[in-house]
């Protein structure tokens, strides 16, 4: 890190307090992860905007357990105490501890600083690549997806309610529950035409997915489809940072969904330029072996990517052109193709099935 980087990031960075971690837990915060020792404290430094802090614990036997952590929109100069508990394996946050204690942690953080790691720039590529990753996501999105102080959780729900709803995932052979706390815009790829539709409205827009993409859009984002980018990344970024399937079955139903809307491409590319994009810096951060056995399962990124190509009108240079980059892109870092003959099968078979219980 450059010596005028650390000088505003000491001036504007965020400081997250981690107080009483046991030895050899697995700590990190975005793309870096250490195992820490008994002085450890926190990490400080930290640039202003989203970022994923997680952790677990490490048996004696050096077997790791499961993954958690949360998501926080750090604002400037912000300090976030947290505590380990012994009992749960977890963290507590302010509201669960003293809060005059609190007050005095954030008073004299300096007093901290000795035992608090900067946060990690150097490579500074690493940073770069999570601010592609997570750009359209804002705080308003954490706070609705993610209600419990931004937690991940890998818990189902322990709502009996008749409403909860399961999904039923086809490529992974069982019924995926939502965890815990993770409260995504619930839509259903399989109801894609506005109530009291007539026959011919129902076909329609069965096979193109523009009504309720446009629905969702108007309702849900306010028309901002940055802010509807910006659930698909946070859906991605639950799946590859927390092994979360809640992220995961959103993630397809999202990249479903912008693959299958033939007249919303023609009337508003620009999504879809946005939408290309965010795709591929997703796939550039998959592991070889995490894209074919999972992502291409059942071959549902070709299809959906097939789809998409044909709904391009050949007119639009700007966004076949992003298109063929995609392309090249998946042929470069995968050696992988996107089919161009007509033979495959259905695409509606490689929808993912909401469920209500």
């Amino acid at each position: 890190m450059d010596q005028e980087t650390a000088n505003a990031l000491f001036e504007h960075g965020a400081c997250l307090l981690f107080l009483e971690a046991p030895p050899n837990l697995e700590f990190g915060i975005d793309y870096n992860a250490w195992t820490v020792g008994p002085l450890f404290k926190g990490v400080k430094m930290i640039p202003p905007g989203l970022h994923f802090v997680y952790f677990s614990v490490i048996s004696r036997e050096g077997i790791q357990g499961m993954r958690t952590g949360f998501f926080r929109y750090f604002e400037s100069k912000e300090v976030l105490v947290r505590e380990w508990n012994p009992q749960t394996e977890d963290l507590r946050d302010e509201t669960e501890m003293d809060p005059d204690q609190v007050e005095r942690y954030k008073m004299n953080i300096r007093d901290f600083d000795r035992n608090m790691g900067p946060y990690p720039l150097d490579p500074p590529t690493y940073y770069q690549r999570w601010q592609k990753l997570t750009g359209y996501v804002t705080p308003g999105l954490v706070r609705r997806i993610l209600p419990n102080n931004g937690k991940v959780s890998h818990l189902p729900s322990a709502q009996s309610d008749q409403n909860v709803m399961q999904v039923k995932d086809k490529r992974m052979g069982r019924t995926i529950e939502k965890e815990e706390g993770m409260e995504f815009t619930a839509f259903d790829l399989r109801q894609s035409f506005p109530k009291g539709a007539s026959g011919q409205e129902v076909t329609r827009w069965s096979l193109d997915k523009s009504w309720l993409a446009n629905d969702l859009l108007q309702r849900v984002y306010h028309d901002d489809h940055h802010s509807m980018l910006g659930e698909m990344q946070l859906a991605f970024v639950c799946l590859l940072m927390a092994q979360n399937f809640s992220g995961f079955n959103q993630w397809k139903q999202f990249v479903h969904l912008f693959c299958s809307c033939q007249d919303l491409v023609e009337k508003r590319p620009d999504i879809f330029v946005d939408f290309i994009d965010v795709l591929q810096v997703q796939l550039d951060e998959c592991p070889e072996d995490f894209f074919r056995d999972i992502l291409s399962e059942n071959n549902f990124v070709s299809v959906m990517l097939k789809n998409l190509k044909e709904h391009i009108p050949a007119t639009n240079q700007d966004l076949m052109e992003k298109f063929d980059n995609l392309k090249q892109f998946l042929s470069r870092r995968f050696n992988w193709e996107i089919p161009e003959s007509d033979s495959e099968e259905d695409d509606d078979e490689d929808a993912p099935t909401i469920v209500e219980m």
